[in-house]
């Protein structure tokens, strides 16, 4: 069984019978998945073309690509999530979601795994168990959990009725049988099929420390207190949107944002707050003497501490997506 994963032989030759097992049972719901037989999978994998494609394609990605069951068994995971958690891709794979995702955002990975409405399209901030530490070094610290906050989107993929599906967990076979000698008894574990599955991509949202690029001409900083007012604003900001510091300065972050846009707003931020990193979808920030440029903002809770106290501080970095438009629209007293 273990010559039949696509994995180097040199790597199946080390494996515990258990984790050839997870692997196996994961690989035949990834054959579900892309409704392909098992020989095509391997046929397509072993072509020049994909060889050729996969050195390129995980770059071109950014984040990390992750296939659920819908009982949110990792079927798939991309082997960069190990520059992301600092897991490797093998010891994932096979194992619930759930054992690795902050256990606070259960109840939201269960609705987004869930059919709802008819709506396929997912997208989340989940919260990831993470064995790195600042700069990517690995977190020796056992007693410590660290989490990373992704930026997950995808969609809902429906199984079909055409190849083996599986709808079972490892735990379901291990308390029917102890021997994993036959392979013939991986068929025990073959039960009703699953209904669907869930393809993220999982986008990591870089910590402020650790963004060692220059900032360009597009990218601006804040900096605010926890209820978003403003403490810092980078002068490169100022001089685009043709404010002076002064009109920052007492004003919060919810004044300068288009009236239309409150809703996706204020739920980007209740989800900072929660969960101490969000990515905003693209909103439009209000422009001096009219209009507005539509922009992007990476916000992150940060702690500022000094010999007398503790507090905490929010960090944004804003991506500008547009010049400004509409010029001659006042649409708040703000820009006035």
């Amino acid at each position: 069984m273990a010559n039949l994963l696509p994995v180097p032989i040199s790597v199946s030759s080390q494996l515990y019978k258990s984790s050839i097992l997870r692997l196996t049972i994961a690989f035949l719901k990834v054959q579900s998945l892309l409704d392909i037989s098992v020989h095509d999978l391997f046929s397509m994998l072993c072509e020049e073309k994909y060889l050729m494609a996969d050195s390129c394609w995980l770059k071109a990605l950014g984040g990390m690509l992750l296939a659920l069951s819908s009982e949110g068994d990792i079927i798939y995971l991309t082997e960069n999530v190990i520059q992301h958690l600092g897991i490797q891709q093998l010891d994932l794979i096979g194992r619930s979601v759930f054992d690795y995702c902050h256990p606070c955002d259960h109840n939201e990975l269960r609705g987004i795994l869930s059919l709802r409405d008819g709506e396929l399209r997912r997208s989340c901030f989940l919260r990831f168990k993470s064995i790195l530490a600042d700069h990517g070094r690995i977190n020796n610290n056992r007693k410590t959990n660290n989490y990373k906050v992704m930026n997950c989107s995808g969609r809902i993929v429906m199984a079909t009725a055409s190849n083996v599906q599986l709808n079972c967990s490892l735990e379901d076979y291990f308390n029917e049988t102890q021997d994993l000698e036959s392979d013939s008894k991986v068929a025990k574990v073959v039960k009703s099929s699953t209904s669907h599955f869930l393809v993220l991509v999982c986008d990591p949202i870089p910590h402020p420390s650790n963004v060692e690029l220059a900032l360009n001409s597009h990218t601006f900083v804040t900096n605010h207190t926890m209820d978003m007012n403003f403490s810092y604003v980078d002068e490169k900001m100022c001089q685009f949107f043709g404010y002076t510091m002064e009109d920052f300065k007492y004003r919060s972050a919810y004044e300068f944002h288009h009236a239309q846009d409150n809703e996706s707003i204020l739920k980007s931020y209740k989800t900072m707050i929660t969960k101490g990193q969000i990515q905003t979808p693209p909103y439009r920030f209000l422009a001096k003497q009219g209009g507005y440029a539509w922009v992007q903002t990476q916000a992150t809770v940060v702690s500022v501490s000094n010999q007398y106290f503790r507090s905490q501080a929010v960090v944004c970095i804003h991506t500008r997506l547009s010049d400004i438009e509409e010029r001659d629209q006042i649409f708040s007293i703000i820009q006035c």
